[in-house]
């Protein structure tokens, strides 16, 4: 009796380590999908992360390096047409062998399909500005604005064959866009366009011609002058103006050029939005795979992600790969400056710069190196450099020089290139000496050798003789004495 007890007790305990051992096996499988959802959960805390920075109004940007024209450069750019007058304009710009951007709109292109074919074919760029230029619906959510910029670009493909990169949103983008629309834009391989100049031709209607050429005259220079005007509808003002602003910067020395992705675009800040809408976050997961799918069928970009969430990853990983196929950083060579006379001197590798090939260093490290002097004037922002019998003064205020020669204005130039960088002002080498009457007859640009060959019409050569120096001219250039 008492081993029949024993039994039916081993036989509970047997019982009891069988259910615990089912227990945990059955706790075991329970952890899988709360270990999966954990997982989802840190997927979706990295989308709402990013989701979190866009809302809160921080862009976010993928690094993009831009080509910087050497001469100073205009890009004229009209909005909301093409209409009647684009034929007037194209005429101009013919005319003036100008080459500009026009941010066309759907409807209009539906309208003059022929203008969109010679706004192309007369190679201009052509730009998007949506397809029928209502701010309320356009403004009102992403969705719309999307679909407005897909529809034109389906007709300017169909009419020209031609899918524009460049977007230009009606009215700009100050209190129109917010960081998503600029992100949403940028993860389709869009490129948004706003301007520093605006002619003012759409303040009113039927603006005056004489006020809309001063308003431009009147806005400050810069080395890139992206210039707002319009050919829609209304502004014959614009075309009657477009002749006389060609010629004063022309006068000035710009060069003109289309807008490509390849120049860096006037953006505003991104300002509180005058326009209410909301962006919930599954609204802004459905926008961005769009977008994404967008720049996989036509950007070439790649793969697309398979979780559209991890862009804030992918952003990190496009630039370094970027950056991995970047050239090595050209090796640190001095550079020997040899003037004919003889006088020689060599910059130390953190003198110089190099920009697209131009040699670029600060104004008087150059003309003290030469044997001339600089005074800088810190209350008007002027500096006086001296060299021969050649005074030159820069005015970063106004940005222009004043050439002078034995004491004689002899030329201004507005726009002078030049820039100010921790306290010295960056001027580039070729077009410095040629203000100072001389050349340059020689260089050569070996990966370690690196030498510029000057010569001047009058050549003061510095010569130590008991701590004196010498002055010997040579070789007066009449115009010089005019």
């Amino acid at each position: 009796m008492r081993s029949n007890v024993h039994r039916a007790i081993n036989r509970q305990k047997s019982i009891q380590m069988m259910m615990a051992i089912l227990g945990l096996v059955c706790l075991f499988f329970s952890l899988i999908p709360v270990v999966a959802a954990e997982s989802e959960g840190n997927s979706v805390t990295d989308g709402q992360d990013l989701y979190q920075k866009l809302r809160s109004g921080k862009r976010l940007q993928v690094e993009k390096s831009y080509t910087v024209p050497e001469q100073p450069t205009v890009y004229l750019t009209f909005d909301d047409g093409p209409s009647k007058l684009t034929s007037q304009v194209l005429d101009i710009l013919q005319k003036e062998d100008v080459k500009a951007t026009f941010f066309a709109l759907g409807e209009e292109a539906k309208a003059h399909p022929t203008l969109i074919k010679r706004i192309v074919e007369e190679g201009h760029t052509l730009g998007n500005h949506s397809y029928n230029h209502v701010y309320k619906e356009l403004y009102s959510d992403f969705q719309t604005f999307w679909d407005q910029i897909q529809s034109t670009e389906e007709i300017f493909a169909s009419i020209a064959g031609v899918r524009p990169q460049l977007v230009r949103a009606p009215g700009g983008t100050y209190t129109n866009f917010d960081a998503y629309y600029y992100y949403l834009l940028d993860q389709a391989g869009y490129t948004t366009v706003d301007w520093n100049v605006d002619s003012g031709d759409s303040k009113r209607q039927n603006v005056p011609v004489n006020e809309i050429v001063q308003t431009v005259k009147n806005t400050p220079l810069e080395h890139e002058m992206t210039i707002l005007f319009h050919d829609g509808s209304g502004h014959a003002s614009s075309v009657e103006a477009l002749p006389e602003i060609i010629r004063y910067y022309k006068k000035l020395g710009y060069a003109f050029a289309p807008l490509t992705t390849e120049v860096k675009p006037k953006q505003f800040a991104v300002g509180k939005p005058k326009w209410s809408r909301n962006m919930s976050l599954s609204h802004f997961q459905e926008l961005l795979k769009q977008t994404q799918q967008y720049a996989t069928a036509h950007r070439g970009t790649g793969e697309q992600q398979s979780d559209s969430l991890q862009n804030l990853v992918q952003m990190s990983r496009v630039a370094r790969e970027e950056s991995a196929r970047m050239p090595a950083a050209p090796p640190q060579v001095p550079l020997q400056l040899h003037i004919k006379g003889g006088l020689d001197f060599t910059l130390d590798a953190s003198e110089y710069q190099l920009h697209k090939e131009r040699i670029e260093l600060p104004l008087r490290l150059l003309v003290e190196k030469m044997g001339g002097h600089v005074n800088w004037q810190p209350e008007t922002k002027t500096a006086d450099a001296h060299y021969g019998v050649h005074d030159v003064e820069y005015d970063l205020s106004s940005r222009s020089i004043r050439l002078y020669v034995l004491g004689h204005k002899v030329a201004a130039y507005s726009l002078a290139d030049m820039d100010l960088q921790q306290g010295n002002i960056i001027v580039p080498l070729r077009k410095t000496i040629d203000l100072f009457g001389g050349r340059i007859t020689g260089t050569i640009m070996e990966p370690g050798r690196r030498e510029v060959f000057l010569v001047f019409s009058q050549l003061y050569l510095l010569q130590e003789n008991n701590g004196l120096l010498k002055n010997s001219l040579l070789a007066m250039n009449d115009s010089c004495l005019k």
